[in-house]
């Protein structure tokens, strides 16, 4: 697996950011980049959520989210800092700099597939007002919590050490 650096997150960026571009494009041309199915999935996940999170304070005085969760193997979701993420902190420095050069196809392009960005919509076409509202990190359905979870050795290494 590729290390996790801004460059990887910037490559990324250009593809999920490219105008007209169709999700069967974008898994192919990060999973490209990646070289790592997991690592892709994540790549392709998490930066439209760090971009809605660089982006949403702009326009709404709400409290952003400090978590996220994701679902174990065993059906168990599970709630995680943002801080486990290594890309979480690259992609929201990213989202903020192409936010305020002006980037605006592209990184429209990336936070247009948040689910924090969707939620947002979904309340103020019911109506609703955002000033002071509590956001909710989002729910990863395609990275398993054992991603985030510390590896666990097995019972001969720790019989046997």
């Amino acid at each position: 697996m590729l290390p996790i650096t801004p460059d990887l997150i910037e490559r990324t960026a250009a593809v999920i950011g490219t105008d007209g571009i169709t999700d069967e494009e974008i898994e192919t041309k990060v999973l490209a980049l990646s070289q790592d199915p997991m690592l892709a999935r994540r790549l392709i996940d998490w930066l439209p959520e760090a971009f809605a999170i660089a982006f949403v304070p702009h326009f709404a005085k709400v409290i952003l989210p400090k978590t996220f969760s994701a679902k174990s193997s065993k059906g168990k979701w599970i709630k995680f800092d943002f801080h486990v993420e290594p890309i979480f902190p690259i992609a929201i420095n990213l989202g903020m700099e192409m936010y305020h050069a002006g980037s605006s196809n592209a990184f429209s392009n990336i936070v247009q597939r948040s689910s924090i960005l969707n939620a947002i919509n979904s309340a103020l076409n019911a109506g609703e007002t955002l000033d002071g509202a509590t956001l909710s990190g989002p729910a990863l359905i395609g990275i398993p919590a054992e991603t985030y979870l510390p590896k666990q050795e097995s019972l001969w290494h720790r019989l046997f050490r």
